[in-house]
């Protein structure tokens, strides 16, 4: 993964081909989702340097599903089981914390698949639609330690959005 995000230019589909090689790889990740409760939302970090790729192993419990956000690094989401729903909005920011929310991509991610998103493409909600499959247990990739950026959050039903400021981790799930 160093190598992969060394250089002037990150190869988006690369790194996603390796986060599913790691999903995948059920002597590794099988006894991880074991030890995760199925009743309640959680995960367990894999990977956490003080700076540079992060690895966390997510689960996320039916109709759950993230508030819309932004990481302002390298983010990838590959299912390890389950169906994850990845939603990717195209937002206009008003001074005001109006937001004119566009969704731009819905995918229902199931094991050997992946998704990669980089700045500013990387507004996004994920997590679990009823009646897509079984609620996901997804290996997360994040470029770096997201909360030393500003980052946003939105709030699809009341078309709003907030600046976070570096450290603020924002609300969970909607």
């Amino acid at each position: 993964m160093d190598e992969l995000m060394a250089g002037d230019t990150l190869d988006e589909a690369a790194v996603g081909r390796l986060l599913v090689e790691v999903a995948a790889d059920d002597d590794l990740v099988g006894p991880l989702v074991a030890g995760l409760p199925v009743e309640t939302p959680g995960g367990t970090w894999l990977l956490r340097p003080e700076r540079g790729p992060r690895l966390l192993l997510f689960h996320r419990t039916e109709g759950t599903m993230s508030y819309t956000h932004s990481h302002s690094c390298l983010v990838a989401v590959a299912p390890v089981r389950g169906v994850e729903t990845h939603q990717r909005w195209e937002a206009v920011r008003h001074d005001d914390g109006r937001a004119d929310l566009h969704l731009a991509e819905e995918l229902h991610l199931h094991r050997h698949e992946v998704v990669t998103m980089v700045p500013p493409r990387d507004i996004h909600s994920h997590g679990h639609l009823p009646g897509t499959g079984d609620s996901p247990y997804s290996l997360i990739l994040l470029g770096d330690d997201q909360f030393v950026y500003e980052r946003e959050e939105y709030d699809l039903e009341a078309g709003t959005w907030r600046r976070l400021p570096p450290g603020d981790r924002g609300r969970v799930d909607r």
